[in-house]
C-alpha cells in the first residue's frame, strides 16, 4: 500500500469506532443512477431507513503539502477531507443528531498521535476543523453536508543528486 492509502485507511478505521455513525466509504463513491448512489449511503438505526454516510479522500484544494523537516527527510502534510450526510427531517430535529454525530467523528480522531502508522510523526494528526455545515440535495433527498478537514503529517526520507 502507498502512505496515503494506509492514512485514508487509519482514518476510515477510526471514523467507524463512532456509535451508529452509518456507512463509511474510504474513496469517492459516484454512480449515474440516484438510487444506486443512495444504496451505498443507506442504513437503519433504531429501526429508521436512512442516509447516513461519510467519506474518507484528500481535500482537492490543498491534497498534500511538503516542507524541510530535517537533513534527509521532508515532512508531507495529508490533508484527508471526510465529508458526512444524513438525510434532513425537520421533524426529528436531525440537525442536533447530525451535528452530535459530527462532533463524535472529530473527538474519535483528534488526540491521535500517529494512528499506529510508522511514517506518521508522533503527535502530527490534527486536530480536525469543521470546515463547512449546510444542507445538500442528494438526488430527490435534501441531506445535512458537512466536511470535516484533519491534517496529517508524515516524514518521507529524500535523496540528495
Amino acid at each position: 500500500m502507498s502512505t496515503y492509502s494506509d492514512i485514508i485507511a487509519a482514518i476510515k478505521a477510526r471514523v467507524d469506532t463512532v456509535s451508529n455513525v452509518g456507512s463509511t466509504h474510504a474513496y469517492n463513491r459516484w454512480n449515474a443512477d440516484w438510487s444506486t448512489y443512495h444504496n451505498q449511503f443507506k442504513v437503519t438505526i433504531g429501526g429508521v431507513s436512512q442516509i447516513r454516510g461519510w467519506v474518507v479522500t484528500m481535500d482537492e484544494s490543498n491534497p498534500i503539502a511538503g516542507e524541510p523537516y530535517s537533513l534527509g527527510s521532508t515532512k508531507r502534510t495529508y490533508n484527508v477531507l471526510i465529508y458526512g450526510i444524513l438525510d434532513l427531517k425537520d421533524t426529528s430535529n436531525t440537525e442536533d443528531t447530525f451535528l452530535s454525530l459530527v462532533e463524535s467523528v472529530m473527538n474519535a480522531l483528534d488526540g491521535r498521535t500517529d494512528l499506529g502508522l510508522s511514517v506518521v510523526i508522533d503527535f502530527d494528526v490534527g486536530p480536525c476543523s469543521l470546515r463547512r455545515y449546510d444542507s445538500r440535495q442528494f438526488g430527490s433527498v435534501l441531506c445535512h453536508y458537512c466536511e470535516i478537514i484533519i491534517p496529517v503529517g508524515v516524514e518521507v526520507a529524500v535523496t540528495y543528486a
